[in-house]
């Protein structure tokens, strides 16, 4: 099934797959065309017909930003990287995961195998063989704070060690990845079962809630306006302690 493209901002254009309403996006800046993650195909055609339908080519892209290893944000990588000849960014904990070094072996590897590269599937395929199904090496190694392509690095652990949110402070967008959700316009916790350690993701929630941004772009669900009163309301309830199951 295609997948969904619709405009967030004149400038970024949101990709969202049936499959877990995962989200990846299209930036265009003055530094050119930007990836913020890369989809749920290894093949990367979730990614190159939403190109298409916009209009650009895959050689376009000059950087393609990960926010985490997870199957569903970063199939696509290798064959986009490859094809763009795309710049691959990363935070440090990530990469391991990115060129397969991490890839299981044994009964689990053969598992991950066997499983379907269709819908939701996808997910469960990599992190049973705990790394995406096709090998990419980032070419930028990033520390928290760096900046390429006018997108701050921010570092968000909690979902994964190493994961990223990315800082467009030029228009007032953060690119959130799994760092947290947004639901009928309502900032909200990511659901205890896909977060592995709730005290580094509670303090990187805070943390990126300092920052004054006007559009958050989630890796999941939907993108959407934020006001001060949301940010402030929201980091009340993340600073309040209580962590609801489902989110």
């Amino acid at each position: 099934m295609r997948p969904e493209v619709f405009a967030v901002t004149d400038t970024v254009t949101c990709i969202r797959r049936p499959s877990y309403f995962t989200c990846s996006y299209v930036v265009r800046s003055e530094h050119g065309v930007l990836l913020v993650d890369a989809g749920m195909k290894s093949d990367g055609s979730d990614v190159l017909v939403a190109l298409e339908g916009l209009g650009l080519e895959p050689s376009s892209v000059r950087a393609i930003f990960i926010t985490h290893w997870h199957n569903d944000h970063a199939a696509g990588a290798g064959e986009l990287a490859e094809r763009s000849g795309a710049r691959v960014v990363c935070l440090g904990p990530e990469a391991p995961y990115l060129r397969r070094d991490t890839a299981t072996g044994g009964v689990l590897g053969w598992l991950s195998d066997a499983v379907p590269e269709v819908g939701p599937f996808v997910l469960a395929k990599g992190l049973l063989g705990s790394a995406p199904m096709r090998a990419v090496t980032p070419t930028d190694i990033m520390s928290d704070g760096d900046d390429l392509f006018g997108l701050r690095v921010i570092a968000t652990p909690g979902h994964t060690e190493g994961h990223a949110a990315y800082y467009w402070e030029e228009a007032g967008m953060l690119f959130a990845g799994d760092a947290l959700a947004f639901i009928d316009g309502e900032l909200r916790f990511m659901a205890r079962s896909v977060t592995p350690d709730l005290a580094a993701a509670r303090a990187s929630m805070l943390r990126v809630l300092e920052l004054p941004f006007r559009y958050v772009c989630p890796g999941h669900r939907e993108p959407g306006p934020v006001d001060d009163d949301e940010r402030a309301r929201f980091a009340r309830v993340v600073a309040a302690g209580s962590w609801p199951f489902l989110g």
